[in-house]
């Protein structure tokens, strides 16, 4: 099932389908509208695990991005961070307060060339990265040969997600009641939001736990995961177990919701989606 994406309206902006000249042009009278300068990000309003993202720095790469995705586009500012989290709330219809049922560190992973090596030898070489080398050295194909100075490095992965080479680690030491006090406000103004996951970015940890200078650049629904379930300490009897807890939430919300009058979608509507999902996810480009 795919995971849909909240953006904040003041950040992300939609593209809807049509000809590539006009998308072209929606896309610049957002950003004069807007006052949004490169890099900015472009992505799928319907994907998954990062699927499509793209940091987008000149004219040449919206014209190829608009060419290859006929779907509707978010354009969404880019926010710099550094740091980035992965929050999963929930909140029983009835509840008056929500939850922080997770929260997952997310880490950049970079190589740092020595002057001598290739990008290719310097993921190939590191413990870690030659693990997903082909994810790396796809989203790098035209660079990949080429020699990093001394001490100059490359950050390997832009979009937060572990299926595209982001590390994730638990992250529990930032909550806190102001944190959770934050995203309980947040939720609330969400009609019909009860569960789900925020990716944001911040400037620091401490910050984070006060409850301030952070930015939500998405937020995943039901289908999301906990994903601080990828942390390599983690067991897997670790990570079934959160997962187990997770998803007995979001039936119970369910159930809850179900119980006040409302009534989920059919089966045969959910495979439509799916369906048309997956057509559209063929055109994606690979991941920044």
């Amino acid at each position: 099932m795919c995971t849909l994406t909240f953006v904040p309206t003041e950040d992300g902006y939609l593209v809807p389908e049509g000809s590539v000249e006009n998308r072209i042009e929606s896309i610049g009278e957002i950003c004069v509208r807007h006052q949004i300068r490169f890099p900015f990000v472009l992505k799928p309003d319907t994907a998954q695990r990062g699927a499509g993202f793209r940091r987008i720095e000149s004219f040449d790469e919206i014209e190829n991005y608009v060419a290859q995705v006929s779907g509707p586009l978010i354009l969404q500012r880019y926010v710099q961070g550094p740091k980035e989290a992965g929050i999963f709330f929930y909140r029983f219809p009835k509840e008056q307060k929500g939850h922080i049922f997770s929260i997952t560190r997310k880490q950049f992973p970079v190589v740092v060339g020595d002057g001598r090596q290739a990008l290719r030898e310097l993921i190939e070489s590191d413990s870690r990265a030659r693990l997903i080398a082909r994810t790396y050295l796809e989203r790098f194909a035209s660079s990949a040969d080429r020699i990093l100075a001394q001490g100059e490095s490359m950050r390997l992965v832009e979009a937060g997600n572990h299926c595209q080479g982001c590390i994730f680690k638990e992250g529990g030491d930032l909550n806190s009641e102001e944190l959770r006090t934050a995203f309980d406000e947040i939720s609330q103004k969400l009609p019909g939001f009860y569960i789900g996951r925020y990716d944001i970015r911040y400037r620091s940890d401490d910050e984070l736990r006060a409850g301030k200078e952070f930015q939500i650049i998405e937020l995943n629904g039901a289908a999301s995961e906990a994903t601080n379930i990828y942390d390599e300490g983690n067991s897997l009897w670790s990570a079934y177990n959160t997962l187990y807890r997770q998803w007995k939430l979001v039936f119970q919300i369910g159930a809850a919701n179900r119980s006040r009058g409302h009534r989920p979608v059919s089966s045969l509507a959910v495979i439509r989606d799916w369906m048309e999902f997956s057509r559209q996810a063929m055109e994606y480009p690979l991941a920044d």
